[in-house]
């Protein structure tokens, strides 16, 4: 255990020498990882490791010093393939992916702007990281959520949607560290995109986790949903259609919500509050867009599931005011536009002896510049 600990340390150490990576761009690739059966199931050796560290650090200095974008997607598979050599084996995994955890954050944070391939670099790092849904991956999950660039953000963000059930039915730090991340940033997030997953990964599914693991990290979760809506929303009020899709993504996880806290009325109150923040914010981007083009499609969808669902929770599923305005073929866009505010606040009006009141947006500071998503080197 102490010389496992130690070579642990000294991967750790690596990150400290990440200018050296660079230098050994162009270096002869290590012989084939080669464990014994028997080490994949009970442990593995202080030698295993050894190669999984040679391994991680070759391929993580070769994608760092590419000079072109074909070596950062080869450098990448050969990641990902060593990653994947022995797939029936979670040790391995754990500690595969512990060795690229420690490592990318530091190389990452060394790229420099003369890089022209910076970014592409840094999404595709990321994108590594992502694929390995291991605990022994959260820390530099938690690190990568904070980046300047949203498309690192974003596989971020998926990464801790795929190690996110594991980490929550064991518990500890792993759940922990995940959980203030969700508190730290969710709200703070500037692209629509991002958020979008970001809700996915607060949306837990009953089927997923079991009893109190499901009771207490919805129950959490719903409360940094109900926090991170009043951006959304904002965003969506003052124009941005791009925002629908996180609200959409909010829709179907309040509509869980409304399952999960039956019967209690005051949270009943607070999901329909939410839906009618949501439906509002949409017809404010909606007339925004002048009822046309694309804006005005990314809100329709969402316009025509938001309503339902207030109707349903309020009992007066009778009342389609939003959808009859929207399908209208005879309206034009103007009426269209004039029409749907209208029948929100109508909503507003008949819900308003449960505790619903007229939605009031904050104003929304254009965000700080960020590096432009980019696609992966394919």
């Amino acid at each position: 255990m102490r010389i496992t600990a130690m070579l642990r340390i000294s991967t750790t150490a690596l990150v400290l020498g990440a200018a050296a990576l660079s230098a050994a761009h162009g270096a002869e690739e290590p012989k084939p990882i080669s464990i014994a059966p028997s080490n994949l199931q009970t442990g593995l050796s202080p030698s295993d490791i050894k190669q999984v560290q040679t391994h991680v650090q070759y391929w993580i200095s070769e994608l760092a010093a590419a000079a072109r974008a074909g070596r950062i997607y080869s450098s990448r598979e050969g990641l990902l393939a060593d990653y994947n050599k022995y797939g029936n084996s979670l040790r391995y995994k754990v500690e595969f992916a512990r060795g690229v955890a420690e490592l990318v954050p530091g190389v990452m944070s060394k790229l420099t702007k003369a890089d022209r391939l910076k970014s592409q670099k840094e999404i595709n790092l990321a994108l590594a990281i992502s694929k390995m849904p291991q605990q022994t991956a959260i820390a530099a999950l938690d690190t990568l959520v904070q980046h300047d660039n949203p498309s690192v953000r974003f596989l971020a963000w998926q990464g801790f949607n795929g190690v996110r059930n594991d980490a929550i039915r064991t518990g500890g730090s792993g759940a922990r560290t995940l959980a203030a991340a969700l508190s730290r940033h969710a709200g703070g997030e500037s692209s629509p995109l991002v958020a979008a997953v970001i809700v996915d990964v607060l949306h837990i599914k009953k089927s997923e986790l079991t009893g109190n693991t499901f009771k207490r990290a919805f129950e959490n979760n719903f409360k940094t949903l109900v926090a991170m809506q009043k951006t959304s929303c904002s965003r969506l009020a003052a124009g941005d259609a791009d925002w629908a899709r996180p609200c959409l993504a909010a829709v179907d996880m309040l509509e869980d919500a409304s399952e999960f806290f039956k019967p209690d009325s005051t949270v009943a109150t607070i999901i329909l509050q939410q839906l009618i923040d949501i439906a509002q914010a949409g017809a404010k981007a909606y007339e925004a867009a002048g009822g046309v083009g694309t804006g005005a499609f990314q809100c329709t969808p969402l316009l025509l599931q938001v309503e339902p669902l207030i109707a349903s929770l309020s009992s007066n599923t009778d009342i389609k005011d939003i959808r009859n305005s929207l399908l209208d073929r005879k309206k034009s866009a103007a009426e269209k536009i004039s029409a749907i505010p209208l029948a929100v606040l109508d909503w507003v009006a008949r819900l308003e002896d449960l505790g619903v009141k007229t939605p009031v947006f904050k104003p929304i500071k254009a965000p700080a510049p960020t590096t432009q998503p980019a696609k992966p080197a394919v």
